[in-house]
C-alpha cells in the first residue's frame, strides 16, 4: 500500500478505554493524554455521567475528578472520544520549500550564528541592518568604537586630510580670484594650477589681501620673495635660476620669459602656509614651465605679504596683464 506523504505510525486504533475499581478516592488518573472534558465518556456504575459533572487536570489532563467519592466495589469506565494522538516528524531531508509557508520562519526558530557569509547575498546588507550607535551625517566615516553599541560609531575624519574646498576652470580671464575665507578648520592650504597657459608669455604671479578687504594689495613695498631653480635642454648646460624678486608689488613665480602656449604650459602648486595668525603671510611655491630654446624650467621659491591678520583672497595673474587658461584647485589640510 502506497502512501500520500509520511506513512502512519499505526493502521488501526481500535478503541480504547480505562476501568478502575476497588477505589475509595473522589479523582482516577487516566492512562492517556487528552485535551478537555469532552474528550472522554464516564460511565460510573453503568450510569453515563453528565461532563459538568466531572473535570480533567494536572500533566496532561490525566487526573479526572469525579462528583463524588467511590466505594471499593464502584467500577468507573473512562471511554476516550478523541485521544490525543502521537506526532508523527518528517525524517530527514522530506521538508522542502514547497512545504514552507512564505514569511513562516520566525527569527526564534533560526539558530544562533548559523547564517553564514556565504548565504548572504551580494551587497545586500544596507546601514539599517547594521548595529550602529549613532545616526550617520554625510562625509563621516565608520570606526570601530568597542564600548559604544555594536561596536561601531559614525565619526568625522580626523586630521591629516586633504579636502577639495573650491575649483576654478579659468578661460582666457585676466585674473583668478579665490575669496575662500581660509577658515581655522584647516592648519595649511595648497592651491594645485595644471594646464596653465598665458595669451602671450610672460610672468605668472600672485597677489593677496587680509581681513576681507576688497581686492588686494598691489602696493610696491607689499610683498618680497626668494627663488631658486635650473633650466636646461638636456644639453648639460644647465642655468641658475637662483635671482631675487624684482617686483615687490606681487610675488612672481617663474623666472625669465615662460612659455605658456603651443606645446608648452606650466604646471605647480602655491603653498599658503600661514592664513590665519597675527604675523606677515607666507607662501611657498613650485612651478615647471618652458622657456625658448626647449628649455625645461624648475623654480621653487618663497613669498611673503607684509600684512598680518587673517587671509581674505588669493589672486593669480600675469604682470603684463595678459589674460590666461587652466584648472586651479584649492585643498585644505584638515586640523587633528
Amino acid at each position: 500500500m502506497t502512501y500520500v506523504g509520511q506513512q502512519p505510525s499505526t493502521t488501526f486504533d481500535s478503541g480504547i478505554q480505562d476501568r478502575f475499581t476497588g477505589l475509595t478516592t473522589s479523582y482516577v488518573t487516566l492512562t492517556h493524554d487528552i485535551s478537555a472534558e469532552t474528550d472522554i465518556l464516564v460511565v460510573w456504575n453503568n450510569i453515563v455521567q453528565d461532563s459538568g459533572t466531572y473535570s480533567v487536570g494536572g500533566t496532561g489532563n490525566k487526573t479526572l475528578t469525579l462528583g463524588g467519592t467511590l466505594s471499593s466495589g464502584d467500577v468507573v469506565t473512562v471511554y476516550y472520544t478523541n485521544k490525543v494522538m502521537q506526532s508523527v516528524n518528517p525524517t530527514a531531508g522530506s521538508v522542502n520549500t514547497t512545504q514552507l509557508a512564505d514569511l513562516g520562519i520566525s527569527t526564534a526558530k533560526i539558530q544562533t550564528d548559523a547564517v553564514s557569509q556565504a548565504k548572504i547575498a551580494d551587497e545586500a546588507i544596507d546601514e539599517a541592518r547594521m548595529q550602529i550607535s549613532n545616526a550617520p551625517t554625510n562625509g563621516y566615516m565608520l570606526t570601530a568604537q568597542s564600548g559604544n553599541t555594536g561596536g561601531l560609531t559614525w565619526a568625522e575624519a580626523g586630521g591629516g586630510v586633504w579636502e577639495l574646498l573650491q575649483s576654478i576652470d579659468a578661460s582666457s580671464t585676466a585674473t583668478v580670484d579665490f575669496t575662500y575665507d581660509f577658515p581655522t578648520d584647516y592648519n595649511n592650504y595648497v592651491i594645485y594650477f595644471n594646464d596653465l597657459g598665458l595669451a602671450s608669455n610672460g610672468y605668472l604671479a600672485f597677489r593677496a589681501q587680509v581681513g576681507g578687504n576688497s581686492g588686494v594689495r598691489d602696493g610696491g613695498n607689499d610683498y618680497g620673495g626668494a627663488r631658486y631653480g635650473r633650466r636646461t635642454n638636456g644639453d648639460n648646460a644647465s642655468t641658475d635660476l637662483g635671482t631675487g624678486d624684482g617686483n615687490y608689488s606681487m610675488v612672481n613665480i617663474n623666472n625669465g620669459q615662460g612659455v605658456f602656449s603651443g606645446d608648452w604650459n606650466a604646471q605647480g602648486y602655491l603653498w599658503i602656509m600661514n592664513p590665519n595668525d597675527d604675523h606677515y603671510k607666507y607662501f611657498q611655491y613650485n612651478a615647471n614651465y618652458g622657456t625658448s630654446g626647449n628649455n625645461i624650467n624648475n623654480i621653487s621659491g618663497g613669498g611673503v605679504m607684509y600684512q598680518n591678520g587673517n587671509l581674505s583672497r588669493v589672486q593669480f595673474m600675469n604682470e603684463d596683464g595678459h589674460n590666461m587658461s587652466g584648472k586651479f584647485r584649492l585643498y585644505g589640510l584638515k586640523n587633528a
